[in-house]
């Protein structure tokens, strides 16, 4: 059986199949931009954000940190996180 080509079974995202060059800005989210409403729509619209970011076991741990913090749990929570790409 001949396997498929992997662009086929995984497409690329329309900007990356156009070569359109990638801003590494796009990367780094600035809140406050987010709450103003001048980010990205990557990054204002949830339903596109979550389509196009991979919820890695990380990035897991760290939103259930955030939230039980959020929350005013203080157990098992960080009221500071140091942050690497």
């Amino acid at each position: 059986m001949k396997l498929k080509p992997w662009y086929d079974v995984a497409k690329p995202r329309e900007d990356l199949r156009e070569g359109k060059p990638i801003d590494a800005a796009e990367f780094a989210v600035h809140l406050d931009k987010v709450r103003a409403g001048t980010a990205p729509n990557d990054y204002k619209n949830p339903q596109r954000f979550f389509d196009r970011t991979f919820l890695t076991e990380n990035l897991t741990g760290l939103a259930a940190e955030v939230f039980r913090r959020l929350s005013g749990t203080v157990t098992e929570t960080s009221a500071v996180f140091n942050m690497t790409t």
